[in-house]
């Protein structure tokens, strides 16, 4: 697949460069209070998750080499033990991100959030499955992600105004799914998914027509998408290494639908993809004010 060159006005967005930390994310619980079509960890979902101790024990190893912990599932916030978890990462010195489905987000809002950002993702704006209308209002300093989809498309604009009005975000974040659990390769599209050149279409489009007030639009270059300032190629080797509640490992997250799986996890070694390029990298413009 080649480069896809995203242009912007650059008299509206000034594009920030993104650290690129060594980034562990672990799937502490394989249980969910939903069952979304196209979600790469189907196949997993159940009833095992990680204990406290099992979880401490998994870091521990890696403490000096990441920088970043991603939290996971199944839905990370049905995981009794959230709060041990994050203030023992605190204690570690490592951001934290906690990747929820938003529907209860109640253990959240007592926790100590420093050095912590909660994602949520979504599927769409006011309907269809997993929208963000359904996504329990909070005061709680969020992040709407917007996976795109055939379906959805339409509604882009929409949830990007419901994430500031109505949960004061300050980011929003467009990226798409890739239904690696059926087709087994990231880059073969379903009938559910828009191709690499309808979502660079998509976005472009999405950025020359935003007027609303967020402050940053996050937008994932899925492999292909670049600017006139980054060609996304200083990052070579894999960053990423995933843990499961059974003990499995994989480097990048795509290993899932592979059953590609690693004895040990080495950050910096792995060259990713056939482009070269981390296809989780992502492109981060800032409003500027006129």
């Amino acid at each position: 697949m080649a480069d896809i060159l995203l242009k912007y006005d650059q008299d509206k967005w000034r594009e920030e460069s993104v650290p690129a930390f060594n980034t562990l994310q672990l799937f502490i619980t394989n249980r969910c209070n939903l069952r979304c079509r196209g979600c790469f960890y189907s196949h997993k979902l159940g009833g095992e998750e990680m204990s406290f101790d099992d979880y401490c024990a998994a870091v521990k190893p890696y403490l000096g080499k990441i920088g970043k912990i991603i939290l996971l599932g199944g839905e990370p916030t049905m995981h009794k033990e959230l709060p041990s978890i994050v203030k023992f990462n605190q204690e570690q010195g490592l951001k934290t991100t906690i990747y929820s489905n938003g529907f209860d987000l109640t253990p959240l809002e007592n926790l100590d959030l420093t050095g912590v950002k909660i994602r949520i993702g979504v599927y769409g704006a006011q309907s269809g499955e997993k929208c963000l209308a359904q996504v329990k209002r909070t005061d709680l300093p969020v992040t709407i992600v917007y996976m795109l989809r055939r379906d959805n498309i339409g509604q882009l604009a929409a949830a990007a105004e419901m994430a500031e009005k109505e949960f004061n975000c300050e980011d929003f974040y467009v990226s798409s799914i890739r239904d690696i659990a059926t087709t087994g390769d990231y880059w073969i599209d379903t009938p559910e998914t828009v191709s690499a050149e309808e979502f660079a279409e998509i976005v472009k489009d999405f950025i020359d027509n935003y007027r609303g007030g967020l402050k940053r639009l996050h937008l994932a270059t899925r492999g292909v998408l670049v600017t006139e300032n980054n060609d996304f190629k200083g990052v070579k080797r894999c960053r990423f290494g995933n843990l499961f509640p059974d003990g499995e490992k994989i480097i990048c997250p795509l290993d899932i639908s592979k059953k590609l799986t690693s004895k040990e996890l080495l950050f910096d070694e792995r060259v990713c993809t056939k482009h070269h390029k981390c296809i989780l990298q992502k492109i981060v413009l800032h409003k500027i004010n006129t």
